[in-house]
């Protein structure tokens, strides 16, 4: 078996986001919030290391020191007491009079949680020797814990404690070894544990599951650990604490999105009108990009626990913190006075997101938020989808960092009823394409077309590719229609008249395609399929689709490039935009973007970013597209500046395949 490295946090006021951190830290974290029962709890947990939290709660932490101490001294084991000498200058000296073998000052700005947590197991290690801690850990685990492991690939490589085998009552663990107590539970549970199961697979250090074993509440710790699953029951007091961990986000300690659902729809149901202020942070991407993905995650931790903290510290009534999923949290608050909606939500901003930093280098997350507010007609659902909607419109407006939601009930349900029939959309065919002229400026000549997707509700009439999008992010399949949109546009355009062979085809490539690290080979496969020249397809990719991984977007244009393809970079000029990109993807054109375009037959002034633009381009070989052109100054201007080509209401919208050919056979 691969050795145990268990250890046990008491923190009344900060255990979960404590626990998070721990376990990010490679750490397998057993964690309480309160003392009761506590010496059998730390012994329970097979754990040589007690992190006791005392900042906020010097008596009680104390007592749990002394409670522990005596194991410390006769058995090695490190107590490490988590202390903040600002709030108690004699804080330390209380600290060793208890008991406590390390401390950990987080006055101190260089105060380290996962070095300290190292040092603590040095003197474990030092004190009792390696094979002897080793065998005292395997001697705790087999009399004292309710366990089980079993190798991933195989349930019959499995190992079940005598103590598990004792309590277990009717299960049978020779005939299903390991298995035998998920036969045992209800749907709902067996639901929690799948999730578990796929929280560990996407990385996840551990997973908690609540269930009832023998009729008795049990928090099923689940953790991965060189191929195989181990898992360790502790019995609970009360419905409480099941209640307490099932609705817990593991990244970052706080409650999750079905917590959240809960309290808002209470609060709704006992009369309250409450606040939802939903904050994301707009450069999460950028910054993963640029610190990894293990920074990203402690990003936001730290962001998870100064949202608790600071939440706590402006607002004294009931109150909830949650993160929804990615980067985005949720603050909810209960009838919280409208005229102080603003300034606690432009506080709470500058409290928390001002003076980070990430190993050690100062970073500058950019937050929005988007706040909505019940009234007697609100669902808990529908609350929470204003909020994120708001927010949504705020990180896209890139102006004020606050935007109030102004969607009615209505709009929501509609938006719901469209997530709901769009997998059936797409089945039906409701999905077209619509193709928009691009041509030369010089000339005037049709040199392609880029494809646009549509919705063609048979009750709302031809829905925009941007209300397509959203509903096909929220209702998780991207993919999917993505693909599906491709292969349409490619069998529309392999089938022109071949006095129209010429032309080119643009299409869009999304976030979700270029994560797919066979897109390429998929791409190409779609293009034999359809029987469309390589050489005749431009791919758009929008620059804010790149930060997740450049170096691999890079490597599998490159592929596609060699096969034929071009590459343009879609909206330059707006975004993330980098110098970067340029220097290490293989593009062949540069898209500007229809906010820039819209200026540029004005002043001089107007027209200097678009013509830098297009200047660099052409000193690295490029062509330019400009977009949304709309007049025949814009035309002119970008034929002054030495633009190439152009798409825009100028000329032409977008067409149907069949408007599109007719217009093409006129152009030629």
């Amino acid at each position: 078996m691969a050795e145990f490295r268990n250890l046990f946090l008491l923190s009344f006021q900060e255990r979960d986001p404590l626990a998070a951190e721990i376990a990010s830290f490679g750490w397998r974290v057993h964690s309480a919030r309160r003392s009761d029962n506590l010496s059998a709890r730390f012994f329970s947990a097979g754990a040589m290391i007690a992190v006791i939290d005392v900042r906020g709660a010097a008596n009680e932490a104390l007592k749990a020191i002394v409670q522990l101490s005596t194991s410390a001294t006769e058995g090695g084991i490190a107590i490490l007491a988590l202390i903040d000498s600002s709030e108690n200058s004699w804080i330390v000296e209380q600290c060793y009079d208890s008991g406590a073998t390390h401390y950990l000052d987080f006055a101190d700005p260089g105060a380290n949680l996962a070095l300290s947590i190292k040092y603590a197991y040095r003197y474990v290690e030092n004190f009792r020797g390696g094979a002897e801690r080793a065998s005292h850990e395997q001697s705790m685990l087999i009399s004292a814990d309710l366990q089980w492991s079993m190798a991933l690939d195989s349930v019959d490589e499995s190992w079940v404690s005598d103590s598990l085998s004792e309590v277990a009552g009717q299960i049978d663990f020779k005939r299903y070894p390991a298995t035998g107590i998920y036969r045992q539970l209800s749907d709902e549970e067996r639901k929690r544990v799948r999730g578990a199961m796929g929280r560990l697979r996407d990385g996840a250090r551990q997973a908690a599951v609540p269930h009832q074993l023998n009729g008795r509440a049990v928090l099923h710790h689940l953790h991965e650990e060189a191929g195989r699953i181990f898992g360790r029951i502790e019995y609970l007091a009360s419905s409480e604490d099941v209640d307490d961990w099932t609705g817990r986000d593991l990244l970052s300690g706080l409650r999750n999105a079905g917590a959240a659902r809960s309290w808002v729809r209470k609060k709704l149901e006992a009369g309250s009108k409450p606040t939802l202020i939903a904050i994301g942070i707009k450069n999460f991407r950028m910054i993963n990009a640029a610190f990894g993905r293990h920074a990203g995650d402690q990003l936001l931790r730290i962001v998870g626990h100064r949202l608790m903290d600071q939440t706590q510290r402006q607002y004294a009534g009931s109150q909830l913190v949650a993160r929804l999923d990615g980067q985005n949290f949720l603050i909810a608050l209960a009838d919280l006075e409208s005229s102080k909606i603003s300034d606690f939500a432009n506080d709470l901003i500058d409290s928390v997101f001002l003076g980070l930093q990430l190993e050690g280098r100062p970073i500058n997350p950019v937050a929005r938020a988007g706040i909505a507010i019940g009234s007697e007609d609100s669902s808990e659902k529908t609350l929470i989808r204003k909020a994120v909607l708001a927010l949504a419109e705020a990180t896209a407006a890139d102006a004020l960092p606050i935007n109030f939601s102004t969607v009615t009930e209505a709009d929501v349900h509609l938006e719901e009823m469209l997530e709901d029939q769009l997998t059936g959309a797409m089945g039906r065919g409701e999905i077209v394409i619509a193709f928009q002229p691009q041509i030369k400026v010089d000339t005037g000549q049709l040199v392609g077309a880029e494809a646009l997707a549509r919705w063609e509700h048979p009750e709302y009439g031809l829905l925009g590719a941007s209300t397509l999008f959203a509903v096909a992010e929220r209702a998780g399949v991207m993919e999917s229609l993505s693909a599906q949109i491709h292969k349409q546009a490619l069998t529309l355009a392999a089938g022109w008249p071949k006095s129209l062979g010429f032309l080119r085809l643009s299409i869009n490539v999304t976030a979700g395609d270029l994560a797919f690290s066979a897109f390429d080979d998929k791409m190409k496969k779609q293009v034999a399929n359809a029987g469309f020249e390589p050489h005749r397809l431009t791919l758009e990719i929008t620059e804010s689709e790149l930060i997740g991984n450049l170096t691999a977007s890079a490597a599998m244009l490159q592929r596609l490039r060699a096969a034929g393809v071009r590459i343009a970079i879609d909206d330059f000029g707006t975004g993330y935009s980098s110098l970067s990109y340029l220097k290490k993807l293989p593009v062949d054109y540069l898209k500007i973007d229809s906010g820039l375009t819209g200026d540029i037959s004005g002043s001089a002034k107007d027209q200097v970013v678009v013509r830098s633009i297009i200047d660099m381009a052409h000193s690295l070989d490029l062509s330019v597209i400009a977009e949304g052109v709309e007049t025949e100054g814009q035309l002119e201007a970008l034929a002054e500046l030495g633009c190439e080509y152009f798409q825009g209401f100028v000329r032409s919208g977008p067409l149907s395949p069949d408007e599109f050919e007719a217009f093409s056979l006129r152009s030629n």
